[in-house]
């Protein structure tokens, strides 16, 4: 049974984001003034977007997936194996999820186990992966989870060890497409491989269901210091599946981001040293500038 992406985007409404339809496609922002493109597996033609009803008065950037030739060279990570199991994981990785298995009990968890359970792997994960913890996590993450009980399609999963909750995935179903959003785990049994027991066991059992075409972990990252938590999705058998990906800022600010203005925004860029936000903005403007030029299907309608 296909999941309606209306489910999902529904539940992005009621935790507090900016929800449009423009031209058949749905946007939402993920982030600080970004908008991308629903549902996550869909490519979208880069020739035919309004960036203007996209964006409108409050976004700056529009990221999506589109065809390999009309963006980035990029990837998706998925994993669409019915066969799933040890045979396809890499050969330090079957060690690993061994040894989770042996240590860590995995199943599927009720959201509200993990509004009781989880906030502490939220911050915990944050601060490893040297991110900020935000001032309104305990709010943020409640209204989260009570949410995502209510949503078609989504189920948590967790790998505990004895009565410690260890690690955490939260699945969204899209279409026939169960998307992992979510995976948070405890620095204190990170020795135990909670995170690769649990994606273990949660894609053995999801692909086996007739109703799931492929498991998708999501897009190649923007920030470029992120390519050891690709390497970890690799060797739990998913596989990168080609796609472009495209950045568009917004018409009135685009003439102001050029070869000329590069540089300067770069400096001042590493002036501010390192941080989650610049190393995103630093990836937006690699991906900007290396992308194919496109001249889009209603400009090129005006023309004619």
């Amino acid at each position: 049974m296909l999941i309606s992406p209306l489910h999902h985007l529904d539940f992005l409404q009621r935790i507090g984001h900016e929800v449009r339809e423009v031209d058949g496609v749905h946007w939402f922002n993920c982030g600080a003034r970004v908008f991308s493109s629903l549902p996550y597996h869909r490519d979208v033609d880069a020739h035919s977007i309004d960036l203007r009803e996209i964006l409108r008065s409050d976004g700056l950037v529009a990221r999506f997936g589109c065809p390999v030739d009309q963006g980035v060279p990029s990837f998706r990570i998925v994993c669409d194996a019915k066969d799933y199991d040890f045979p396809l994981l890499r050969s330090r990785t079957r060690t690993q999820v061994r040894r989770g298995l042996e240590v860590c009990r995995v199943d599927r968890i009720e959201f509200q186990q993990l509004q009781k359970l989880a906030m502490s792997l939220n911050a915990d994960t944050l601060i490893r992966q040297g991110r900020k913890v935000p001032s309104d996590l305990q709010n943020y993450w409640s209204r989260y989870y009570q949410q995502a009980a209510l949503t078609q399609g989504a189920e948590a999963w967790a790998a505990f060890v004895g009565a410690d909750l260890a690690a955490y995935l939260i699945s969204f179903m899209i279409d026939d497409v169960a998307n992992l959003l979510i995976v948070r785990s405890s620095s204190q049994h990170l020795e135990c491989y909670p995170n690769n027991a649990l994606l273990f066991q949660f894609l053995s059992t999801r692909l086996k269901d007739s109703d799931v075409r492929m498991v998708s972990y999501g897009y190649e990252s923007i920030q470029s210091d992120l390519g050891s938590l690709d390497q970890f999705k690799l060797g739990m058998g998913f596989r990168k599946d080609p796609v472009g990906q495209r950045i568009e800022f917004a018409p009135w600010l685009s003439p102001f981001i050029n070869r000329f203005t590069d540089a300067v925004t770069r400096r001042v860029l590493k002036s501010v040293g390192p941080s989650e936000t610049v190393s995103k903005l630093q990836g937006m403007l690699d991906w900007y500038r290396d992308q194919p030029r496109l001249q889009s299907g209603r400009d090129s309608r005006r023309a004619a």
